[in-house]
């Protein structure tokens, strides 16, 4: 059985649908001017925490993710629908990363939902650019074409407590105690290959989740056993239960050296809540042991309690001291949940660099080739909604290029006639006109001629 924790899925909001060239068409209405609508928005991209999941098992064999399309614009100034919008489902604990390992989004309560990627905006229809000077525009947009991200997932199990320490410290037999869960034991290091989760009943109609976590060894905060993979799950949980092997030759060294662990791989993780149960008090080895080991965490502030969890004596009393941790630091999660969360802020910070202004861009030179390359978010968007069917979309891109200084950039950096300029899909060469110098002859990157 594996553990599905870990996911890689591709996201992809929708493209705008197209602007529309049309003009209106009436009888008795001889200067009907343009009725071109504007093409609809493209679908978001959402993620919502489903309560009811408890793995990424679902994005085993579901990768791709994609938002619909908007409608077309149609004549008669009809603008097209809203694509539909694609909701991700994911469960609580999600974090979700950027390829690169930054992280997004941290969602960890039930109906938390935040806009991932927004829709890439409808294309203007030809009724959008009517002017005093051209009241009969052939020119429409093509739609914005929606963002895509490749995103990483990964779940970090939120339970109230977590049992933690060395392997074959008997932390799933306690869970099987004190809960109706039923992990495998036995008495052998690493038994738990995977976290188990378990609810404790209490007299008062009270429940606490319980994770029991699998083993740590020196260096797990470098990746060594199965470090990496389960340390994370322990930073959800509000309070820790570090079970301590009586029966090992050093119980204090292994208790620091769990604890040194936590430390290491979250400053975070070993300022929580704990309690330190020392365990295997059925055996007379580690009877033998508890009085130093006592007087030791005695003497740096810590009390700890001692337990036989496979003769249910002691676990009553850990269990509640655990539970009386929780409700005390319950109101502080409590407050996080109500606090309001700006889970757009993604969307936002997309939607920012998506509108930067068309004169910021960057222009460099391949000698080999004689060609120039102009980069710039704002500039490369302009060209892929420019729909190169219309003969006024040729003449406003030319003016575009004037304008933001385009021309001028090249003209100063020693383009030459022939020379090829590429502008985001958009390859044109070079002429030195006496009149309006510029790129003109374009061709689709794919070479594929425009008429």
């Amino acid at each position: 059985m594996r553990c599905f924790d870990r996911a890689k899925i591709f996201v992809k909001s929708g493209d705008g649908g197209n602007g529309v060239v049309a003009f209106r068409r009436e009888k008795f209405v001889p200067y009907g001017g343009p009725s071109g609508g504007d093409g609809g928005r493209g679908g978001n991209v959402y993620m919502e925490v489903d309560g009811t999941m408890n793995s990424l098992l679902p994005f085993r064999k579901s990768l791709h993710y994609r938002a619909g399309r908007g409608s077309h614009g149609q004549g008669q100034q009809k603008h097209g629908a809203k694509g539909e919008s694609c909701v991700i489902k994911v469960p609580p604990g999600t974090v979700v990363r950027e390829s690169d390992g930054d992280v997004l989004l941290e969602l960890l309560y039930p109906g938390q939902k935040a806009l991932l990627l927004p829709g890439g905006r409808g294309g203007r229809g030809n009724t959008s650019f009517k002017t005093g000077v051209n009241k009969v525009p052939k020119i429409a947009e093509n739609g914005e074409e929606g963002p895509e991200l490749w995103l990483d997932l990964e779940l970090k199990l939120v339970a109230d407590v977590g049992i933690v320490g060395a392997p074959n410290a008997g932390k799933s037999t306690l869970l099987s105690v004190v809960s109706s869960a039923q992990p495998t034991i036995a008495n052998y290091p690493f038994t738990t290959l995977l976290p188990n989760l378990g609810v404790v009943s209490f007299d008062f109609d009270a429940t606490m989740v319980v994770a029991d976590l699998p083993g740590l060894l020196e260096g797990a905060h470098r990746g060594f056993g199965l470090g990496h993979e389960f340390l994370r799950h322990s930073e959800r949980c509000s309070v820790l239960v570090h079970i301590v092997d009586g029966s090992s030759q050093q119980p204090e060294y292994e208790f620091d050296a769990i604890r040194l662990e936590l430390e290491l791989f979250s400053p975070e993780l070993s300022e929580k809540p704990y309690i330190v149960a020392y365990n295997k008090m059925d055996l007379p080895e580690a009877a033998e042991k508890w009085p130093s080991f006592q007087e030791a965490l005695q003497a740096r502030g810590i009390e700890p309690f001692c337990m036989s969890a496979i003769a249910r004596n002691g676990t009553k009393e850990v269990i509640n001291s655990a539970y009386e941790l929780v409700q005390k630091n319950r109101p502080n999660e409590e407050q996080a949940m109500l606090t309001p969360l700006d889970l757009n802020y993604v969307a936002e910070m997309m939607k920012k660099q998506r509108a930067a202004p068309i004169n910021e861009f960057e222009i460099t030179l391949d000698s080999s080739t004689k060609t120039w390359r102009v980069s710039g978010v704002g500039l490369e968007r302009f060209v892929q909604m420019t729909n190169w069917r219309y003969e006024d979309s040729d003449r406003r891109f030319q003016h575009v290029l004037d304008a933001c200084g385009v021309n001028k950039s090249l003209i100063k950096l020693g383009v030459k006639e022939g020379d090829t300029v590429i502008v985001g899909e958009m390859d044109l060469v070079w002429h030195d006109a006496a009149d309006t110098p510029g790129p003109t002859s374009r061709r689709k990157k794919s070479t594929e001629k425009v008429d």
